[in-house]
């Protein structure tokens, strides 16, 4: 059962092919299609320098990175290589090279304990968590495959015996509390597992990564597939963790394919794997992920991750719109698949990838709530509305039940902090979570979602969040009024909330409106605040803010509130505006609070004394001592601003009027424009999509089927 592995993760239509025994023929990087040509290059350059650096396997000491921790990283990454280039080139120096490492492994490993660096995470053995340990056995799986059969049986022996069987055993009987969770740990040490069982034979070690270490189905990589994605490819961790758990699901998926083609993995689930690729690249806006739950801002689909996502979801599908992703991230991998996938992309036979609005179901049956993509065109760069209805998403969620995000060319408007995390910055604890991940990051009020009594969602117990689904109750993808509907009454005793948001097209805006009406409504006396995290510089405000210019005063003692610095407080009866401006463009934020609201100017930072977070603004709007509140709120976009060519645009609003009141069992919002035109909104308290409205303005009648009703009213004849 000995095979190249890098062949049987090339897609899962190719046939099982038996490693060879002799070396291939040399072949040129000049001899492939660019964009793998140039891969062949970068790891031409990779490897060559860690030959004339000589064999480097330092004991583990360092936690994320530390030398050592680094040094590990790159040591897989050039068995990765080494083995790749070894079968493209047939260069003998590749093949000792990752011998030569994987030996030196072989001596190291066998003695090692638990990392000495290790946390409250399960430890490694190479690296501080076990995580590690099973991303450095993929990746050098991958490697070892394809010079295993070109070496000596004394070679091959140590280190099946002292590298990879040992290694498999740690992960599986060694780590039953990792390998058995329904987690992306778990898939990461199922995916090495299940990879050492083919290369050595070992049916033992498959059934488990695919079962469970009992075999029974209830843990595994089967069962994750079953747990961990939603019906419409969403994984529960949110967009980050999506794009890291990707990695192992399709390469072993792939490896499954080849050996255990009767499994039709690429079907099973009505073909989840495929369908979590082609939900993660959705989940981007121009190439990067969204920010939500315990993420990174910086994450993108040039990532390794995705590299292997898109070649071996190209070779399954043949679907030319992958192409254009490769294109878009300029890189691939060394695999068959990679390469197959640059010939085609070299060919010409790329297509746009179909960015659009889309409805994502959350949790196993899909029952959990949605996270609702909103977008007006297929530019990936465009308008996009994010609405997170969705689950806890385990214990990277955060307590932002209902929140939301925009976007547009000039990139995050509506901001979601992420997690407050430097990932492998060592004199940042040494790369893990910092604690502001759970006083900050993670706390409701720093997301943009109602807040009840300045306290946190599920009162910040992720386990209480994760069996409280959200309840998406409708939504509308096409037409100039697209907008999604849900609401929650879990999140806090006594208290529930509805939310719709709407992405407006009105003929002559460059960009869409979006319209937001949440209703908070429970019983008793509480303090409701809605926060909006926003990028850019205020310009502007009717707001008259009584400021703090001596000192800060900090907002609150928890739950977040004491990471906020308040800058001012202001009040103003009916409808209030906040602008500012970000890139080449202006955006204001008009507001109908309740009655007797403050609106309160903020900014992150407070009660941070290793300087862990970033220092955000944020408007807060605030009812005090109301048992319902309803807050009305419209983003427009305008105006351009030209650095280069000293030019302003339309600084100021569009929006002259906003108005909102309630009518026969609806919200309904009358948007008024400078040159007179005004749009009716009217949202039903019925979302039922067979529901027959009407509602008369202005000597007009609004009538409607469904959740949502829009009428365009004639010029009222206000200033031009």
């Amino acid at each position: 059962m000995t095979r190249t592995l890098a062949l049987l993760l090339a897609a899962a239509t190719l046939p099982v092919i038996p490693a060879a025994a002799q070396a291939p023929p040399a072949a040129s990087a000049q001899a492939f299609a660019p964009l793998f040509a140039a891969e062949i290059e970068r790891a031409r350059r990779d490897v060559d320098a860690s030959i004339k650096a000589g064999i480097n396997v330092p004991v583990p000491k360092d936690p994320g990175g530390g030398f050592t921790h680094e040094q590990h990283k790159r040591n897989y990454r050039i068995i990765f290589e080494g083995g790749q280039l070894f079968r493209l080139t047939g260069e003998a120096r590749y093949r000792d090279h990752v011998r030569d490492l994987l030996l030196a492994y072989a001596d190291l490993y066998p003695g090692l304990g638990p990392h000495p660096a290790k946390a409250n995470q399960n430890a490694g053995r190479l690296f501080w968590q076990s995580l590690n340990d099973s991303v450095f056995l993929v990746n050098a799986l991958q490697g070892y495959a394809e010079i295993r059969d070109a070496l000596s049986a004394a070679d091959r022996k140590r280190i099946d015996d002292n590298v990879i069987r040992p290694m498999a055993r740690f992960l599986s009987d060694e780590s039953p509390e990792v390998i058995n969770r329904i987690h992306n740990h778990a898939t990461w040490a199922a995916a090495g597992v299940g990879l050492s069982g083919y290369l050595l034979g070992d049916r033992d070690l498959v059934d488990k990564a695919l079962l469970g270490l009992d075999k029974s189905g209830k843990a595994g990589f089967l069962r994750q597939l079953d747990l961990l994605f939603s019906p419409d490819g969403y994984y529960a961790e949110g967009p980050y963790y999506q794009r890291y758990a990707l990695q192992p699901f399709v390469v072993f998926a792939a490896a499954i394919a080849a050996n255990d083609p009767d499994r039709k993995i690429f079907e099973y689930r009505g073909g989840i794997v495929l369908k979590a690729i082609r939900t993660a690249i959705d989940l981007t806006h121009d190439g990067t992920f969204l920010p939500i739950n315990d993420a990174m801002p910086d994450k993108s689909l040039r990532t390794e991750e995705l590299y292997h996502a898109v070649a071996i979801a190209y070779g399954a599908t043949k679907d030319p719109a992958f192409l254009s992703i490769a294109n878009w991230q300029g890189r691939t991998v060394l695999t068959p698949a990679g390469q197959a996938m640059a010939a085609d992309l070299a060919a010409g036979k790329a297509k746009p990838w179909p960015f659009g609005s889309r409805l994502l179901s959350d949790g196993p049956d899909g029952k959990g709530g949605a996270l609702v993509l909103l977008r007006t065109n297929t530019d990936p760069s465009g308008p996009l509305l994010v609405a997170k209805n969705t689950v806890q998403g385990m214990g990277h969620g955060h307590f932002d039940r209902l929140g939301w995000l925009y976007y547009d060319e000039t990139g995050a408007v509506v901001t979601d902090y992420g997690a407050a995390r430097f990932l492998n910055v060592e004199a940042k604890r040494g790369g893990r979570y910092l604690p502001e991940n759970d006083s900050w990051a993670s706390a409701t009020i720093a997301h943009n979602t109602l807040v009840v009594d300045e306290q946190s969602h599920f009162a910040g117990d992720w386990k209480a969040g994760e069996k409280q689904g959200t309840r998406q109750l409708a939504a509308s993808l096409e037409g100039p009024t697209r907008y999604t509907i849900a609401e929650i009454d879990s999140a806090y005793k006594g208290v529930a909330i509805r939310r719709a948001l709407l992405l407006i097209t009105v003929d002559g805006l460059a960009n869409p409106l979006t319209l937001d009406i949440l209703h908070g409504t429970g019983s008793g006396r509480h303090v409701y605040d809605l926060p909006l995290h926003f990028s850019g510089h205020i310009i502007d405000s009717d707001v008259a803010f009584d400021r703090n210019l001596a000192e800060r005063p900090v907002l609150g003692k928890a739950n977040g509130y004491q990471h906020l610095w308040v800058d001012g407080i202001g009040t103003k009866a009916g409808k209030a505006r906040l602008t500012w401006m970000q890139g080449s463009r202006f955006y204001s934020y008009h507001m109908l609070p309740p009655a007797g609201a403050r609106f309160i100017l903020a900014e992150s930072g407070a009660n941070d004394p290793e300087f862990n977070l970033r220092r955000e603004p944020a408007l807060i709007q605030r009812v005090d001592g109301a048992a319902d509140a309803t807050f009305v709120s419209l983003l427009e976009p305008h105006g351009a601003y030209d650095a280069a060519a000293e030019t302003v645009v339309a600084s100021s609003a569009r929006v002259a009027a906003l108005e909102h009141r309630k009518e026969k069992g609806a919200d309904l919002v009358l948007v008024t424009l400078v040159d007179g035109r005004r749009i009716a909104i009217a949202v039903a308290e019925d979302t039922a999509a067979d529901a027959k409205h009407s509602l008369a303005i202005d000597g007009q009648t609004l009538a409607w089927t469904g959740p949502v009703g829009r009428l365009d009213l004639a010029r009222t004849g206000a200033k031009k």
